[in-house]
């Protein structure tokens, strides 16, 4: 084959991008809309991602043998060898064998950034081969041209490599968008059947979507649509979810600034802050968004379920941080539920508590994924709810310091 030279590699990885494109076209309507979106993200992601080349140039072997080699392929049409034209001469050939890892079709792709060269290659499983003819029976000869050709293969992988690895470090983002579109789309399809006003014929119904009036800033719970047997579910939109979050970042730094305004102060009373600081920007018709309710202490409220939960904790360690997950997880049934953990670090050093964060919430059994750190001490985790995979949490853990006032 002629190495990085039969395909252009934006076609393959473009027909990567429509492949996958087309397995979330055909998922069932139903079983997409119920599906757990984070981690049918992943499965995407870890599917279609590809396996970028490496070639092991600390290994390369050589072997060699005799064979007939025709005038024509002689340096200069065989002029300086005394050779006659049209015949075969049997010469030594030198078999440069170079192992590698990785999508073995990559190496017939020819990349976007490229130089103007290739040559012939044979490929087998695990390794690439090229020839070098021992014309001159000098050995320095037979290490140049070998050596010109390896340089050559390692510039362009180089390039395909780079390639390769910005398809994949998008590949998430650009998953997530075509899930949610096709979501979207399917969500649309069954709103405008609802909206005709005259029954239609379907194996499987899927209720209407629908929105809960709120006053000022409106946090419009809209349902995830499940499977056709199952009620609506709300869920607070991202970029409510994003403003509660803030308002409540916003406190806990002015807090960390103003010693004054947290000395003294238990769980209870730096919740109460909290409330307050939140209440002007976002109120619910029902008169129960941000009320207190048993030992949880922010919430919003909808028809007699939560669909987002707060709780503020001083940091205890571990074993009382995994608690407050379980607490947390335990309030929500929704699907697509949105939480936050608000905890308050009075050790002398905060760092040691925030290097912590991230590997403790992974051993929890319902952890899904670590979406990042969205601001200093600002953690983003997807979680599923206890013995439900498919019923998605979006977690945020909220870290301020607060040491003791001396």
């Amino acid at each position: 084959m002629k190495i990085f030279a039969e395909h252009d590699l934006e076609e393959y990885l473009d027909a990567r991008h429509r492949q996958l494109a087309a397995e979330v076209t055909s998922e069932e309507q139903n079983r997409l809309l119920n599906m757990n979106q984070t981690q049918y993200v992943g499965y995407l992601v870890a599917k279609y991602q590809i396996e970028p080349l490496k070639l092991y140039w600390d290994q390369i072997s050589v072997t060699d043998r005799e064979e007939m080699i025709p005038t024509e392929y002689f340096p200069g049409g065989g002029f300086a060898f005394n050779v006659e034209p049209g015949r075969r001469y049997q010469k030594q050939v030198i078999t440069y064998h170079i192992p590698f890892e990785g999508t073995a079709d990559l190496l017939r792709c020819r990349p976007s950034t490229r130089i103007l060269w290739t040559t012939e290659v044979q490929m087998n499983r695990s390794s690439i081969s090229f020839d070098v003819v021992n014309f001159s029976n000098q050995a320095e000869d037979i290490k140049r041209e070998a050596q010109s050709t390896i340089d050559n293969i390692k510039t362009q992988c180089g390039h395909v490599v780079q390639e390769v690895e910005r398809f994949n470090g998008h590949l998430e983002a650009k998953t997530e968008s075509i899930v949610s579109s096709r979501k979207a789309e399917l969500l649309k399809r069954v709103n405008l059947v609802a909206s005709l006003g005259v029954p239609v014929q379907r194996t499987e119904s899927l209720p209407p979507t629908f929105v809960v009036p709120v006053s000022r800033k409106t946090i419009a719970v809209k349902p995830t649509a499940p499977s056709a047997t199952f009620k609506p579910e709300p869920a607070v939109p991202d970029a409510d979810y994003r403003a509660i979050l803030e308002v409540v970042y916003d406190l806990g730094i002015n807090m960390e600034r103003l010693p004054s305004i947290y000395s003294g102060k238990g769980e209870e009373e730096l919740r109460d802050l909290s409330i307050m600081q939140l209440s002007p920007h976002f109120a619910s018709v029902t008169g129960e968004t941000f009320n207190k309710s048993g030992k949880t202490d922010i919430l919003i409220r909808h028809e007699g379920a939560n669909v987002f939960v707060a709780e503020c904790k001083f940091w205890y360690g571990a074993k009382a941080y995994l608690a407050t997950i379980d607490q947390i997880l335990s309030y929500l049934t929704w699907r697509d539920s949105k939480a936050a953990i608000i905890c308050f670090v009075q050790n002398r050093e905060l760092n040691p508590v925030l290097e912590q964060i991230d590997p403790i919430t992974r051993s929890h059994p319902c952890f899904v994924k670590h979406r990042g750190t969205i601001k200093a001490g600002w953690f983003q985790f997807d979680f599923h709810i206890q013995n439900d995979p498919s019923r998605q949490v979006f977690l945020a853990v909220l870290c301020f310091h607060l040491p003791a006032v001396r």
